[in-house]
This record gives structure tokens, sequence and C-alpha cells, in this order.
């Protein structure tokens, strides 16, 4: 059970073995961080405001790409105590490092499908309708999520988000049922892959051609900025 969980050590990973990091997954020459989550992963939370001060300090001088990697597509893990409890300890330990908030309301559910596909989906279909509105809607549905006990496999919780990010619902409801959707979900998810990439968050800087892993797991902004600087200089 727990290594269907783990989210030790600053870091949720995807239970396999990870690869090698890829060289050649785009032909694009752009300059960029790429940041690697899941909107259910609870470091993903903790890291969010360290990220938000990355984008803003290299604004205008690198590209940023939200790349959505899979964290457990489908769940499936029966939702137990011994679940529970190790997911709160989880969620306790990045409250502690990070200071985020999470409303721990959640554990009283009597069920629940930890499946981090909807989430991701939804994060997708925001792209596609204004991209200048993905990585905020992203981190709203993290909020939403862990500081407001909201279900985020349900439209309803969708429907307003959209209204607080004046999109529109019933464009972004077509595409979130559809299976074109559902298929470029799962192609972010096999991109995160075939980079090796099974342990969120993770950033990546993309110079040309070349990709180099700035973290791996929950790290302070001037950590990551230290790393990014060394490269680009």
């Amino acid at each position: 059970m727990a290594e269907e969980m783990d989210c030790n050590d600053g870091v949720c990973e995807v239970p396999g073995e990870a690869s090698k990091m890829s060289t050649s997954i785009s032909s694009d020459m752009d300059n960029k961080i790429i940041y690697v989550g899941d909107p259910m992963c609870s470091w993903c939370w903790g890291i969010a405001p360290e990220v938000d001060q990355l984008r803003q300090e290299y604004q205008g001088k690198l590209g940023f790409e939200l790349l959505l990697g899979g964290l457990r597509p489908g769940g499936g893990v029966a939702w137990t105590v011994d679940l529970r409890n190790m997911i709160r300890s989880h969620w306790e330990h990045v409250e502690e490092a990070s200071g985020q908030p999470f409303d721990f309301d959640f554990f009283k559910r009597p069920s629940f499908n930890y499946d981090t596909e909807p989430a991701s989906r939804a994060a997708v279909v925001v792209r596609s309708l204004d991209p200048s509105k993905e990585w905020p809607f992203f981190k709203a549905i993290q909020k939403a999520f862990y500081a407001e006990n909201k279900d985020v496999h349900e439209l309803a919780t969708y429907k307003t988000l959209c209204q607080q990010f004046d999109l529109n619902y019933a464009d972004f409801e077509s595409r979130f049922l559809s299976q074109e959707y559902k298929a470029l979900t799962q192609k972010g998810f096999e991109l995160a892959q075939m980079m090796g990439i099974r342990s969120f968050p993770s950033v990546v800087l993309k110079m040309g051609e070349e990709y180099t892993s700035v973290n791996i797991g929950y790290a302070k902004f001037e950590k990551m900025k230290q790393v990014i600087d060394s490269i680009i200089r």
C-alpha cells in the first residue's frame, strides 16, 4: 500500500523504474523552465509558492511550461483506514515544511478514489481555452482540493472555477468530457515518462535541445534559482 501512495521526503513518486532523462523530446529551441507536477500531489501543492517566485524571477528571460505528469491516473487504491492515515501523515509533513493550508476534514470522507487524471485533464482543457490561465487554474485546483476540501472529480467544482477565471464553462465541459482531451492528458503523462520523470514535483531546465534537472521534489525558490543561474550564466 505504501508503495502505491509514496509521498515521503519531499516528493510523490509513481511506482516503477525511472529511465534516463531524454534530451530530444521536442524539436523547438525555446529556453524554458518545465515544471512537472500533478494537481493532487501534496508536495506539488507545497512547492506552488516557490514555483510562483521562480516564474516571476525569470519572466521575460525563460519560458515556462506546465507538464502534467500523472501521479495516480485511474486511482483504484482501496480507501482504507491505513491509506487515510498514511496520506494524512504526508499532508502534515507538507504543511509543516511549506506552510501551505490543508483541510483535514477530507479524511472524514467515507469513500474516495484517489484518481488524479480528471484534475490533470481540467488543466489541459484550460490550456486549450486560454494558455495564460493554465498555471493559475492549476493552482486553483490544488487550493480547492487541499485547502477547501472540494471534490476535483466533480464538474460542479470546475464550473465554479471557470466562473472565477472568466472561462466559458460550456466549452470547458464539452472538452473535459471528450475522448480527445482524455487522450491529450494521457499523452502528457507519457511525455513525462519518456523524460524519465516519475517523481513530482520536478523542475527541468530546457536550453536549446539540452534538458537539465533543476530539482526533484520539494525545494525552496533560492535553491532552484541557484541551480538555474549556474546553468544559464
